[in-house]
């Protein structure tokens, strides 16, 4: 594949009086991947590129019909830019080409983008019932060839959403003024966007989206120790939510999780705040390796007998938030990961 350009005890009752919701949202599909980071199983001038990292895509340079294209920007969800003094955007940007700049550590490697076509998003993406967003087939020209640049998503659409933000290779935010990202509809920087948590928004009590934004790729991907390491799977199933002031929350705890979920973790953009336990099975162990790694976020388990007994933090939201009272985003997993 080319670029992916760029993804149940312990609910005690002062849980639900946290967030004072009924409704349940359901489900969340995620998966280990952020995209906008590694560049996948395609060769591109003798360079391998599933040894890069995408920096970002650049707003300069880029070109529609042959024509430069000026003040290329992101506009909360949209690509927008000038051709011959007139703006254009939208499905009128389909055809254009992009430049994205990766590097393997050593050196830079220019890859070329072009924007296939362009589309509205769905209302039934858009919680805030904001608008704005547009999704962009984008695809990536590798070996003589013209592919796709985004896995597909649970949709089956192979789409991306320009976001005003670049990430490094710890999975950290890093602001730009010369790049931004495409995140992909099917990994974490695309996914959170659609749940609801759009870097530009405000309102919520003031809460700073761009923020929350980022603590929500960290819980998607299970980045526990906020350093870009993933401990979940593809195609994981996590139940999240959040604690937004009215008009929130956007993501919705329900009165009772869905059936074989369990606490995890409450989360805040340097990763998990505490956690109960790990989303999977790692090396037969849920929670050994994590303590091991980032013992702040979790007390080493011990083990007795062969059993691992003990390693819980958290197990409620109240117990999050006597470590961190700003935390916002909260999940639950499957106890049958294993």
């Amino acid at each position: 594949m080319a670029a992916t350009a760029f993804s149940v005890m312990g609910c005690a009752v002062d849980d639900f009086e946290q967030t004072s919701v009924v409704e349940q949202e359901g489900r969340k599909l995620q998966g280990r991947k952020l995209q906008g980071r590694k560049l996948q199983g395609r060769t591109l001038q003798g360079v391998d590129l599933a040894n890069l990292s995408l920096l970002g895509f650049r707003f300069a340079d880029a070109t529609l019909d042959g024509a430069a294209l000026a003040n290329l920007r992101v506009v909360k969800g949209e690509l927008l830019a000038e051709r011959n003094g007139v703006t254009v955007r939208g499905a009128t940007l389909a055809g254009a080409r992009i430049y994205g700049d990766a590097s393997d550590g050593t050196q830079l490697v220019e890859v070329e983008y072009r924007i296939a076509s362009v589309g509205a998003e769905l209302a039934a993406n858009d919680p805030t019932n904001t608008g704005n967003t547009f999704l962009y087939r984008i695809e990536q020209f590798a070996t003589d060839s013209w592919v796709d640049a985004c896995d597909p998503d649970e949709d089956g659409r192979q789409a991306a959403i320009p976001v005003a933000m670049t990430w490094s290779d710890a999975a950290d935010r890093v602001p730009s003024t010369t790049h931004f990202t495409f995140g992909c509809t099917s990994a974490a920087i695309g996914k959170c966007y659609r749940w609801g948590y759009r870097p530009w928004l405000t309102g919520y009590g003031g809460a700073d989206f761009s923020a929350l934004h980022q603590t929500c790729t960290r819980a998607a991907r299970a980045d526990y120790c906020g350093d870009g390491t993933s401990f979940t799977q593809d195609n994981t199933m996590i139940n999240i939510w959040d604690r937004l002031p009215a008009p929130g929350p956007i993501q919705k705890q329900g009165l009772l999780p869905p059936l074989g979920f369990i606490f995890e973790a409450g989360w805040n953009t340097e990763g998990a705040v505490c956690l109960s336990r790990a989303r999977w099975l790692v090396d037969g162990l849920l929670n050994l390796q994590v303590a091991n790694v980032c013992p702040d976020r979790l007390i080493p388990p011990t083990i007795l007998g062969g059993i691992v007994v003990g390693g819980a933090v958290c197990d409620t939201v109240s117990a999050v938030l006597q470590q961190d009272p700003d935390a916002l985003i909260f999940n639950q997993s499957s106890i049958l990961n294993l």
